[in-house]
């Protein structure tokens, strides 16, 4: 009588189904961080302190002697706001950059209850090099 021969050992595969779930877990934090920065970029942005000071800031004469023009914001501005029931408090900062220089501008404020406006205690243009700040009205 003839032996038969062993059969081969079959391989598992549980080093890849944890190895594709680990990376696919991994995918998802970045992406949900990802989408975290770019939904706090976009509420920052669209939010009145921020697009009132950008206008401030690149309509002011002195920001644009120092910068040149266009002003132009960076992508990601620095800080916080917080708004509830129609008053709210802002502490953030906002790099910019023009053809002749950059620098940050500066913003701390609030809103009170039943106001409209914002009232800013501090909104000013540091521009890189110069040790004097623009004041933004």
């Amino acid at each position: 009588m003839s032996e038969v021969p062993p059969l081969p050992e079959q391989k598992s595969n549980v080093g890849k189904i944890i190895g594709c779930g680990c990376a696919a877990l991994l995918l998802l934090a970045i992406g949900g961080g990802a989408l975290g920065v770019m939904g706090f970029t976009k509420l920052m942005k669209g939010n009145a302190p921020y697009t009132e000071t950008i206008a401030a800031v690149q309509g002011n004469a002195e920001a644009i002697a120092a910068l040149g023009e266009p002003i132009d914001p960076g992508f990601f501005p620095t800080g916080s706001i917080n708004i509830n029931n129609g008053q709210g408090t802002v502490d953030f900062q906002i790099g910019v950059s023009g053809p002749k220089g950059s620098g940050t501008v500066f913003v701390k404020g609030e809103k009170p209850a039943g106001s409209s406006a914002w009232i800013y205690e501090t909104r000013e243009l540091k521009v890189a090099g110069q040790d004097q700040a623009i004041s933004l009205p």
